[in-house]
């Protein structure tokens, strides 16, 4: 079971849309917008929604369905990637956002760029779906990346993406991690107070998400008017100068280090605003059993505040990973 998405994972996207299918997607933007806003659920068909905390007026499940499996986000390889994007078909994909509904979760969080979202989400609303969405920005979503990015490429190409974002009418939108470490890296984290302040411009939340939890800290003295973080409980952004200094090697691969979450959760619960940690099951490599994913959800919510919440990215073939995850959280947190 491979679960979330990380953004160092761009490096092996299986899907690169080109110029046309971006068009393409943007095209229909006006389309969908009126149909990705929808009231919080009190109560689904199936199951009463999950326990929630505020997050600004809304209420948001304290376990969010996130969407790296469904976008091919493997965490492991190519062919992993491209096995999920096989299986979540169009069909598949509404589907399962609408049981997840149905089983007591309200919100749902995702990136933008691939134009298969356009069409999970009008699939998803034409069969009665209303899941309330919070959106991961980043300028490579909306327009061409650059082959060397800078800080003020990401700075400018933010204010593109959140424009093109905000006619979906997401309850929230979030500064990409991989990109907030770049600009800490770069000196330049400044650079978010402009990120903030066009989000509230157009009336969403604003939210920072970071896989640093020194960068967690430093976000927080500065004061800035954030509403919330998004915190990966595993620090996937260090470099290899950074595991040369730290462990005296270089790894092959997205690496998981064990002091990583006790880490994070030790600022997250430092931090008064609500976080939304991620990564919580290492992207399934803390899946191997019903209880060690039981045990994982155990520890997280232990060592996170109570108005804090999990993302957790689902891929159910091979078991039913939406009722044995939200039954094991609302046993957890009621």
């Amino acid at each position: 079971m491979a679960r979330k998405r990380s953004p160092l994972s761009r490096e092996i996207e299986p899907l690169n849309p080109c110029d046309a299918s971006r068009r393409d997607f943007l095209k229909g933007a006006t389309t969908v917008a009126a149909g990705l806003v929808g009231a919080p659920l009190g109560r689904s068909a199936e199951a009463e929604t999950l326990p929630t905390v505020p997050l600004g007026p809304h209420r948001v499940t304290r376990m969010i369905v996130g969407s790296n499996p469904i976008r091919g986000y493997s965490h492991f390889n190519r062919q992993y990637n491209e096995h999920m994007v096989e299986w979540y078909t169009d069909e598949r994909t509404a589907q399962v956002l609408l049981d997840c509904q149905k089983a007591g979760i309200n919100t749902f969080q995702s990136s933008f760029y691939q134009p298969r979202v356009l069409r999970h989400f009008e699939l998803f609303h034409e069969r009665g779906g209303n899941l309330q969405w919070i959106c991961l920005t980043s300028p490579g979503d909306v327009i061409p990346q650059m082959e060397n990015q800078t800080p003020e490429w990401l700075r400018d190409g933010q204010i593109t993406a959140i424009d093109t974002v905000a006619k979906f009418k997401p309850i929230g939108m979030v500064h990409h991690g991989s990109d907030t470490d770049f600009l800490w890296r770069a000196g330049k984290i400044d650079y978010l107070k402009t990120f903030i302040s066009k989000v509230h411009d157009v009336g969403c939340l604003a939210g920072i998400s970071t896989h640093n939890p020194v960068m967690l800290d430093a976000l927080e003295s500065k004061g800035w008017p954030v509403d919330f973080y998004m915190t990966a409980l595993y620090y996937l952004t260090r470099t290899d100068e950074d595991f040369k200094k730290e462990m005296g090697v270089i790894p092959v691969g997205e690496t998981y280090i064990s002091e990583d979450p006790p880490r994070m959760c030790a600022m997250i619960r430092k931090v008064k605003k609500t976080c939304l940690a991620y990564k919580i099951l290492a992207a399934g490599r803390k899946c191997n059993s019903p209880r060690m994913v039981r045990e994982t959800f155990e520890w997280t919510f232990k060592n996170i505040k109570p108005t804090d919440a999990v993302i957790v990215g689902l891929y159910p073939r091979f078991s039913d990973q939406i009722t044995e995850d939200t039954n094991t959280v609302r046993e957890i947190c009621s």
